[in-house]
């Protein structure tokens, strides 16, 4: 089996970084072929809406033509059984990494017809990862809600029922007082992030382990 996890955060190694290599050791405990992307590490841009992967007599029916770095990404997660992917809220929405991988990927296989299904290549288990620095309960008034609900919608219409899995209130920096940003409870943000993030960490092994089931 195989399963492609996508880290949109240009950040390496903070929580969606963690939280994906946590998921990526639960798919391989199964003995799944387990590939982590950063997207970070590419060039690449969003879709150009250039149609051509809705041209039946062209060549890249179904698939996105533009030649950059994105192109074996995508190419992974078309042949991937499962695929992960990660993202942290920025201003609202998913990172433009993500967004601009998430445009690629969906475009290509989505059609303007009722006459035929989408043009992805088969079921798949997949689920969306997202990372945020306010509290649950806060989610719907920033907006954030109807952005998850929105991409779970699009995933489950391309290939299978989709996972979500949300870490919220986390601590963006290691050391909040080298930056301004006093607005934050950091005594609060500490104690959360030593209590709650090694459960979160956990659920996202566990995470893993239920996608290759």
């Amino acid at each position: 089996m195989k399963v492609l996890v996508v880290n949109g955060s240009p950040r390496r190694s903070m929580n969606t970084a963690q939280l994906l290599e946590k998921v990526a050791e639960g798919a391989a405990t199964g003995g799944s072929e387990v590939e982590l992307v950063h997207l970070r590490d590419h060039q690449f841009s969003g879709c150009i809406s250039c149609f051509h992967c809705k041209d039946p007599q062209g060549k890249s029916y179904g698939r996105c033509i533009l030649k950059d770095d994105l192109r074996g990404v995508l190419e992974l997660a078309h042949e991937a059984d499962v695929l992960v992917l990660g993202t942290p809220f920025y201003f609202g929405t998913e990172t433009a990494l993500m967004r601009a991988f998430l445009e690629r990927l969906w475009f290509q296989y989505f059609l303007y017809t009722l006459k035929k299904p989408p043009l992805s290549p088969r079921k798949k288990a997949t689920a969306l990862i997202y990372t945020m620095n306010v509290k649950e309960e806060d989610m719907a008034a920033y907006g954030k809600t109807a952005i998850v609900e929105a991409a779970k919608k699009y995933m489950e219409m391309l290939f299978a029922p989709c996972e979500v899995f949300l870490c919220t209130d986390t601590k963006q920096v290691k050391d909040y007082s080298r930056y301004e940003m006093d607005m934050w409870d950091v005594e609060a943000k500490d104690k959360r992030h030593k209590e709650v993030f090694p459960e979160d960490l956990n659920k996202a092994f566990e995470l893993g382990r239920k996608l290759v089931a």
